[in-house]
């Protein structure tokens, strides 16, 4: 199992990066080119879900995991982000895009959302 960590200003100019990454660690995770297409989505959603309060400082964090048969994306907002309504429309796409999706808000208030790949086997 592999980790890699990536941290960045919670702004918006920043999704090309995480996508690509996203998109990079998908391709290592031996995901298909639906699934790393579909996760790069996910990402972007994600991300601006946690920023979707326009945060002046702080910073996203994210964890990739790369699992024999999963790649998990940890993303966790800045202070001051709002745990998801699990009934919005920005839920719904998450949850058509990958596997997985939950949120968990820790005891100091940061909102992470946790979305799962699996790697499937092609046809």
């Amino acid at each position: 199992m592999n980790t890699i960590d990536l941290a960045v200003p919670a702004q918006p100019e920043y999704v090309g990066l995480i996508r690509s990454t996203a998109a990079h660690i998908a391709a290592h995770a031996n995901l298909t080119i639906d699934a790393i297409d579909d996760l790069r989505l996910a990402v972007d959603e994600a991300f601006a879900v946690l920023i979707a309060h326009e945060p002046e400082t702080g910073v996203v964090s994210i964890r990739f995991t790369i699992g024999a048969e999963q790649l998990d994306i940890e993303l966790t907002g800045p202070a001051g982000s709002p745990p998801p309504d699990k009934s919005s429309f920005a839920w719904t796409v998450l949850s058509a895009l990958v596997h997985e999706v939950s949120a968990k808000t820790s005891p100091a208030g940061l909102v992470t959302l946790l979305l799962t790949a699996k790697v499937v086997a092609s046809a």
